[in-house]
């Protein structure tokens, strides 16, 4: 069996929604909802918040997980890497405990909606298969990236922003490829990968296919998960 550890990375900083990562949705901060998802899902052994706040930290000890450190603030920017806050957590772990976890999950606080079974069968995925670094959550895109373009902003002229099948803007939708977007519900990925190879993915990504999304990074979109969990209850 794998040593599987559950991060979740919750910085104080949001513009779009103030202090959304600890926003209530009915009753309940919105990180407490991804504690909640890693606590209850049997492969993982161990769930830890990141974060620069200390008043995150209290609220994600309130409700089950493990907060061993403050998070430098440099990491809680707009700007910031997911690979900076998850190589500062995995090298913390392994100076001050000798911990090394096989597999990691990352679960982001926007998701409060997301399945436990999508959790587990992505850990069981990277399991059985030893040659594959990661495995992401990807979703159909709405708009593909055969109909794009890059525009000159001095000409105006355009460029097609895929060239492998000739005029694909011309052809039929039906007749392009499947292509999906990555929706950042569930990443797992094995954490030398993150120490070694200094990435999230690594070379060899595998994908997960979900039909809903809801990453909220907006008003509309915490009334909208708001109104599912409230049907749910």
């Amino acid at each position: 069996m794998s040593e599987v550890l559950a991060v979740i990375p919750a910085r104080s900083g949001s513009k779009s929604v103030v202090d959304k990562n600890i926003r209530l949705i009915n009753g309940k901060p919105m990180l407490a909802y991804s504690i909640e998802h890693a606590l209850q899902t049997s492969l993982i052994d161990r769930v830890i918040v990141s974060t620069d706040s200390e008043k995150y930290a209290s609220i994600a000890r309130e409700y089950g997980a493990e907060v061993p450190f403050i998070s430098p603030a440099d990491y809680a920017t707009d700007t910031s890497l997911d690979l900076d806050v998850f190589m500062h957590a995995l090298s913390f772990l392994e100076e001050k405990e000798g911990y090394i976890p096989d597999l990691v999950v990352q679960l982001r606080p926007t998701y409060p909606i997301r399945r436990i079974q999508d959790i587990e069968n992505m850990i069981r995925y990277m399991e059985v298969h030893p040659d594959v670094d990661s495995m992401r959550c990807v979703a159909p895109a709405k708009e593909i990236p055969y109909k794009m373009w890059h525009m000159d902003e001095d000409t105006g002229m355009l460029s097609p922003l895929m060239t492998d099948i000739p005029e694909c803007y011309n052809m039929p939708r039906q007749q392009l490829p499947n292509v999906y977007y990555q929706n950042a519900c569930i990443d797992v990925f094995r954490s030398e990968v993150v120490t070694k190879k200094h990435s999230m993915t690594g070379d060899t990504i595998a994908g997960y296919k979900m039909e809903d999304n809801f990453d909220i990074d907006t008003e509309e979109e915490f009334l909208r998960a708001k109104e599912y969990l409230l049907h749910e209850e």
